[in-house]
């Protein structure tokens, strides 16, 4: 198998691990990376000269997230800052502290010529700020895009991720949706979106 591609880095508030409650959903801006280090804790058994068991638990993880770029909702989302009304200003306070949120994405994968699209979810992660970097123009042009990195941490029922196959990117996307409660942007840049618990979407994953 082979992977060919990445699409719609959806994030969400986690309200209520629990029941697998989001609010707040927005997109990251457009994929770029992706990345996932699991880590683990092992232990080791000897007896009689030759290792008897062996254990390795999932313990936390690690998680990179680049896209084209950062929205403004990734302030108060993400990092707890506050953000004007307008959605044009952002006030970042010493105290501020970051909150869990669930990522999803898919990607485009080949299985014996096939396309299909696999989704992720990983369902509690809490990124840290990211690191700013500014340059003047010079003889060639250069993109500098933005990178949020993050822990992960398990569930109360131990669960950190669900991974699921579609035939098409929007039955992948639709289940990304459905997951987190995204709803488009309103016209007149209002949101679907909300925080009020009738509005909350609970996750079923089997």
């Amino acid at each position: 198998m082979a992977f060919i591609g990445l699409m719609q880095p959806y994030v969400a508030r986690l309200v209520d691990e629990e029941q697998k409650k989001y609010t707040d959903c927005f997109l990251c801006g457009e994929a770029i990376s992706v990345n996932i280090t699991p880590n683990y804790n092992e232990a080791k058994l000897h007896s009689n000269n030759r290792l008897k068991e062996y254990v390795k638990e999932f313990k936390d993880g690690n998680m990179t997230l680049g896209t084209d770029t950062l929205p403004i909702e990734a302030s108060r989302v993400c990092f707890g800052h506050e953000v004007s009304e307008d959605n044009r200003e952002v006030t970042y306070k010493t105290n501020d502290s970051a909150n869990y949120v669930g990522v999803g994405f898919f990607a485009d994968e080949i299985i014996d010529g096939k396309r299909e699209y696999v989704a992720t979810v990983v369902y509690k992660v809490k990124f840290g700020e990211a690191s700013n970097e500014y340059s003047t123009k010079g003889d060639n042009i250069e993109f500098k895009t933005p990178k949020i990195e993050g822990v992960i941490a398990g569930l109360s029922n131990g669960e950190w991720k669900t991974t699921k196959i579609f035939d098409t990117e929007s039955e992948a996307d639709k289940w990304l949706q459905d997951i987190f409660g995204y709803k488009k942007t309103e016209p007149g840049g209002g949101s679907g979106n909300t925080s009020s618990a009738s509005a909350y979407k609970t996750i079923k994953t089997k």
